[in-house]
Protein backbone atom coordinates (compact mmCIF):
# COMPACT_ATOMS: atom_id res chain seq x y z
CA UNK A 1 0.00 0.00 0.00
CA UNK A 2 1.21 3.53 -1.08
CA UNK A 3 1.05 6.72 0.96
CA UNK A 4 -2.06 8.20 -0.96
CA UNK A 5 -3.91 5.13 -0.44
CA UNK A 6 -3.33 5.07 3.11
CA UNK A 7 -4.33 8.29 3.56
CA UNK A 8 -7.47 7.44 1.18
CA UNK A 9 -8.25 4.70 3.67
CA UNK A 10 -8.15 7.18 6.49
CA UNK A 11 -10.54 9.17 4.92
CA UNK A 12 -12.83 5.88 4.08
CA UNK A 13 -13.03 5.52 8.03
CA UNK A 14 -13.26 9.18 9.11
CA UNK A 15 -9.81 9.17 10.64
CA UNK A 16 -6.90 11.67 10.63
CA UNK A 17 -3.33 11.81 10.54
CA UNK A 18 -3.47 12.61 14.24
CA UNK A 19 -5.61 9.26 14.93
CA UNK A 20 -2.98 7.21 12.86
CA UNK A 21 -0.28 8.81 14.68
CA UNK A 22 -1.85 7.58 17.73
CA UNK A 23 -2.94 4.38 17.50
CA UNK A 24 0.59 3.99 15.58
CA UNK A 25 2.64 5.00 18.19
CA UNK A 26 4.17 7.65 15.65
CA UNK A 27 4.70 11.45 14.94
CA UNK A 28 2.97 12.82 12.39
CA UNK A 29 6.13 13.36 10.55
CA UNK A 30 7.26 10.07 10.70
CA UNK A 31 3.81 9.29 8.58
CA UNK A 32 4.35 11.61 6.37
CA UNK A 33 7.88 11.02 5.76
CA UNK A 34 6.50 7.65 3.85
CA UNK A 35 5.21 9.76 0.85
CA UNK A 36 8.85 9.69 -0.40
CA UNK A 37 8.92 5.47 -0.19
CA UNK A 38 7.42 2.99 -2.29
CA UNK A 39 5.71 1.15 0.48
CA UNK A 40 4.17 2.21 4.02
CA UNK A 41 4.97 0.04 6.81
CA UNK A 42 2.97 -3.55 7.13
CA UNK A 43 1.85 -2.92 10.68
CA UNK A 44 0.22 0.63 9.49
CA UNK A 45 -1.41 -1.43 6.22
CA UNK A 46 -2.24 -3.98 9.18
CA UNK A 47 -4.04 -1.25 11.25
CA UNK A 48 -5.66 0.77 8.60
CA UNK A 49 -7.15 -2.44 7.17
CA UNK A 50 -8.33 -3.32 10.81
CA UNK A 51 -9.88 -0.24 11.12
CA UNK A 52 -12.00 -0.79 7.74
CA UNK A 53 -12.78 -3.63 8.82
CA UNK A 54 -14.36 -2.41 12.11
CA UNK A 55 -15.82 0.98 10.81
CA UNK A 56 -17.50 -1.21 8.07
CA UNK A 57 -19.45 -3.16 11.29
CA UNK A 58 -20.42 -0.26 12.98
CA UNK A 59 -21.60 1.33 9.96
CA UNK A 60 -23.23 -1.89 9.09
CA UNK A 61 -26.92 -1.25 8.27
CA UNK A 62 -29.85 -3.42 8.99
CA UNK A 63 -32.56 -3.86 6.39
CA UNK A 64 -35.08 -5.48 8.43
CA UNK A 65 -35.14 -2.43 10.84
CA UNK A 66 -35.40 0.14 8.14
CA UNK A 67 -38.69 -2.37 6.84
CA UNK A 68 -40.12 -1.92 9.78
CA UNK A 69 -39.97 1.92 10.29
CA UNK A 70 -41.57 1.67 6.65
CA UNK A 71 -44.40 -0.44 7.46
CA UNK A 72 -44.94 1.75 10.42
CA UNK A 73 -45.03 4.46 7.84
CA UNK A 74 -47.32 2.98 6.06
CA UNK A 75 -49.77 2.48 8.44
CA UNK A 76 -49.39 5.80 9.91
CA UNK A 77 -51.11 6.63 5.57
CA UNK A 78 -53.35 4.40 6.00
CA UNK A 79 -54.69 5.50 9.37
CA UNK A 80 -54.90 9.13 7.87
CA UNK A 81 -56.28 8.00 4.37
CA UNK A 82 -59.55 5.92 6.71
CA UNK A 83 -59.82 9.09 8.82
CA UNK A 84 -60.26 11.37 5.49
CA UNK A 85 -62.38 8.99 4.19
CA UNK A 86 -64.62 8.84 7.72
CA UNK A 87 -65.07 13.05 6.95
CA UNK A 88 -66.07 11.98 3.47
CA UNK A 89 -68.59 9.66 4.71
CA UNK A 90 -70.05 11.81 7.01
CA UNK A 91 -70.30 14.72 4.57
CA UNK A 92 -72.03 12.46 2.39
CA UNK A 93 -74.99 11.82 5.25
CA UNK A 94 -75.10 15.27 6.16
Amino acid sequence: MIYKEFLEALEEVELDLDSAAEALDLEIPEIKAWEDEDEIPISAEKWIKKEKVEFAELHNTNEDENFEDEEENDLDDEESEDLDFDDEEDATKK
